[in-house]
C-alpha cells in the first residue's frame, strides 16, 4: 500500500532531492512548511520513499505551477502518479489558487502515461509551446550548415559581446520607432548568461540586423536560444551564416559536443523549417508541451 502525505518539514524535504530535476532541488533544500512551494511524498508500507509531486504558487498569479511528478520505476502502473497529480490539485485549491499548469517533454518514456492522467483527471488538451532539436555537432553534419554561403561584403559577422552602447541604443530605438523585432526574439531579453563562445550578431552597413544567442546549459551541451534576422532580408538566408558560424566555433571545442535548438510554436516557418531540413540528423526533435486545469471554484472530482 502507498501513501500520500503532505511534506511539511525541511528534514523531509531534503531526503526527496533524487525525486525531482536537478534545477528544482534547491526548493528542497531550502523548504519552509509555509513558502510557495507545495511537495507531496509518496511512501510504501514501510515508510521507503517512492514518489514526490512537486507544484509552486505566487502571490502574483491564481495559477500554480506542477513543477514535477516523479515515480521510482519499480512502483509505476500502479495508480501512484493519478494520486500525485489529485492530490497536489485539491491542496493547491485550498490554497486558493484556481487552476494549474503543467509542461512536460515528449518521447519520455513517462509521457504517455502522464498523458492519460491528464486527460482522465480533464485536464485541457496539451499544446506544443515549442520543439526541442538535438545533436552531436561534432559527429552530425547537417548538410546546409556544411553548405559554402558567402555574405556579401556589407554583411559582417561579430561576436555578440562586442556590440557596442551606441549599436543597444540605436537598435531599441529603432524598434520603438518602427517595430520590428517579436518581443519573444528580443535579443536583449534573451542575452543574460549568454554563451561567448558562439553568441553572434550580424550586421549590414555596420547597422545590427539579427543575431544568434547561446547559452551552456550543462558543461557539454550549448541551447540555441534565440535567432532573428531583419524581415526585409529574410529571404536571403542571412540567418544561416550565424549558424554555421556558430557550430563551427562549438565544434572546435571537444568538451562540447551537444546542441540543443528551440524553436517556439509561434513561429511556425521555423518550426516547419527544422521539421523538413532538421529532423533527419537530429539525436532527436521533441515538443514542450502545456497543460492547464481549472478548478472552477471546486475542489475537483477526481
Amino acid at each position: 500500500m502507498v501513501t500520500l502525505n503532505l511534506i511539511n518539514n525541511l528534514f523531509t524535504a531534503a531526503t526527496y532531492q533524487g525525486f525531482t530535476f536537478p534545477s528544482y532541488r534547491f526548493l528542497l533544500q531550502e523548504f519552509q512548511p509555509d513558502s510557495s512551494t507545495l511537495a507531496i511524498a509518496a511512501v510504501d508500507e514501510v515508510n521507503k520513499p517512492v514518489g514526490l509531486g512537486l507544484a509552486e504558487s505566487s502571490s502574483e498569479s491564481e495559477f500554480a505551477e506542477i513543477l514535477s511528478i516523479f515515480v521510482s520505476p519499480n512502483y509505476r502502473n500502479r495508480g501512484i502518479g493519478n494520486g500525485i497529480i489529485a492530490k497536489l490539485q485539491e491542496e493547491l485549491y485550498l490554497r486558493g489558487c484556481s487552476g494549474a499548469r503543467l509542461s512536460y517533454t515528449t518521447g519520455q518514456p513517462t509521457t504517455k502515461a502522464l498523458e492519460r492522467i491528464l486527460q482522465k483527471q480533464d485536464w485541457l488538451s496539451p499544446q506544443a509551446q515549442q520543439i526541442v532539436c538535438k545533436w552531436n555537432c561534432q559527429v552530425t553534419q547537417v548538410p546546409w550548415l556544411q553548405k559554402s554561403f558567402r555574405l556579401p561584403s556589407e554583411f559582417k559577422i561579430f561576436p555578440w559581446v562586442e556590440i557596442t552602447d551606441e549599436e543597444r541604443l540605436a537598435l531599441k530605438k529603432e524598434q520603438e520607432e518602427n517595430p520590428w523585432i517579436p518581443s519573444d526574439l528580443d535579443p536583449f531579453i534573451n542575452e543574460e548568461d549568454f554563451e561567448p563562445l558562439n553568441s553572434l550578431g550580424l550586421k549590414y552597413h555596420e547597422k545590427v540586423v539579427g543575431w544568434l544567442l547561446t547559452h551552456r546549459i550543462s558543461p557539454d551541451t550549448i541551447r540555441y536560444t534565440c535567432s532573428f534576422v531583419r524581415p526585409d532580408l529574410q529571404r536571403m538566408g542571412r540567418v544561416i551564416p550565424l549558424y554555421q558560424e556558430a557550430t563551427q566555433r562549438q565544434s572546435q571545442i571537444p568538451d562540447i559536443p551537444n546542441v540543443i535548438w528551440t524553436v517556439p510554436a509561434s513561429h511556425p516557418a521555423m518550426i516547419n523549417f527544422a521539421k523538413r531540413h532538421m529532423a533527419p540528423y537530429l539525436n532527436s526533435l521533441q515538443e514542450i508541451r502545456v497543460s492547464c486545469k481549472l478548478f472552477n471554484g471546486s475542489i475537483p472530482i477526481i
